[in-house]
This record gives structure tokens, C-alpha cells and sequence, in this order.
């Protein structure tokens, strides 16, 4: 009788551990390091600027100079790239006043001594001209001069020297003027010969000097 005491024990016993549930061990995940990419280097222009980086050249300026054939003259400038001025302006010229427009190109804008490159074309509006010293003067040319315009297209080279924000420019080379002027008044013999216009065509030397500031 106790022997089926024991042996009923024994199985309920083998039940008991049979139904423990064993709870699986929790799972460690390991930690991933995060891994901050290598930053790209910045790209670099044949002039050294960084690309994408802040623009520090000025885009507007004016500028004043005195030349030939030009006159006197003030411009104002644009320049939507470090290598390039546009300009447009007034002058005051031999006969009175005109205007012109242009072109700058600019070689290593950022040194303080910089080569140009520029073509510009303008125009004097008719007027006297009889003012010149000694010209004015001679009876030739003193009907000539009552009236005369021109207009001239011109090719220049030369350097700015300074700051991009202030710099003494120098230029020179070549121009074609078209000028036309009152055709002159002669007396013969009692006669009076005269020609209602004259126009004068060709290429001369011009040069011009004049301070740029930029903001």
C-alpha cells in the first residue's frame, strides 16, 4: 500500500516539473555605434574661392574718369560676377553731352593689381564746339564747329589697381569715331560756298582714366 503511495508521488511529482515553463533568457541587443560620414571637401575654383561659399565681391559701384574721346563721364556700375563690370553712364564731351554703355572683363579680381579687357560704344549729341582754344577761331572752322556730333565704339585694355572696392583704372587702345560736324562756309570772288554737313570717319588712338568705388 505504500509503495502505491510512493509510485502515485513519484508521478505527480514528474507532472509538475513537466509542466514548468522554462522562460527563455532575454535577448541583448548590442548597441550599434553610429558612424558619422567623412564630411566631402569642399570644392575649390581655379581661383581659389570656395564653391558655394558666400560671395564677398561687390555687385554695384560707380565710376568717374575724364578720357578721349569720351570726355568726362560718370557710370554706374553692375558686376553680377567678380570677373565682370556692365556699365552705362553720362558724359560731358566736346560738344556738350552724351552718353555710353560697355563691357569690363576682369583677370585675377581679386589681386590688387588686375588686368581688363573692355569694349564700350557711346555717343555726343549735337552741339557747339566752337569754344576749343585757337580752333574756334579760325573762319574754316568756326561754321564747322557751331554743330557736331559723334559716335564712337572702342577697345580697351588696361588694369585696375587697388581693392575690388576701390581702384584706380587706367585704360587705353583704339576707337572708330564717326563724327559729323556743320559743313564749312567759304566766300570766293564774292560767292558764298557752303555745305549743310560733313562727316568724318575712322580709327584714332583713345585712353581713359578714372577711380572705381564699389559697394
Amino acid at each position: 500500500m505504500l509503495s502505491l503511495f510512493a509510485t502515485a508521488a513519484l508521478l505527480f511529482n514528474a507532472e509538475v516539473e513537466a509542466s514548468e515553463v522554462v522562460e527563455p533568457e532575454p535577448v541583448v541587443e548590442a548597441e550599434t555605434a553610429e558612424v558619422n560620414p567623412t564630411p566631402a571637401a569642399p570644392l575649390v575654383t581655379s581661383e581659389g574661392d570656395v564653391a558655394g561659399a558666400d560671395e564677398s565681391h561687390p555687385y554695384f559701384g560707380v565710376q568717374g574718369d575724364v578720357g578721349l574721346p569720351d570726355g568726362a563721364g560718370a557710370s554706374l556700375l553692375v558686376m553680377p560676377v567678380s570677373w565682370m563690370r556692365l556699365h552705362v553712364g553720362g558724359l560731358a564731351t566736346l560738344s556738350g553731352s552724351g552718353a555710353r554703355a560697355g563691357l569690363t572683363l576682369v583677370a585675377f579680381p581679386k589681386s590688387g593689381v588686375r588686368p581688363i579687357l573692355g569694349v564700350e560704344g557711346g555717343y555726343a549729341f549735337s552741339g557747339s564746339a566752337t569754344w576749343i582754344p585757337y580752333l574756334g577761331t579760325l573762319p574754316v572752322l568756326s561754321r564747322a564747329l557751331e554743330q557736331v556730333s559723334y559716335g564712337w565704339g572702342s577697345a580697351h585694355v588696361g588694369f585696375e589697381l587697388g581693392s575690388p572696392h576701390f581702384a584706380i583704372v587706367l585704360r587705353g587702345g583704339l576707337s572708330y569715331v564717326d563724327l559729323t560736324f556743320a559743313g564749312p562756309r567759304l566766300d570766293v570772288g564774292g560767292a558764298t560756298l557752303s555745305a549743310s554737313s560733313m562727316t568724318l570717319r575712322g580709327i584714332i588712338p583713345s585712353a581713359r582714366a578714372g577711380l572705381m568705388i564699389a559697394f
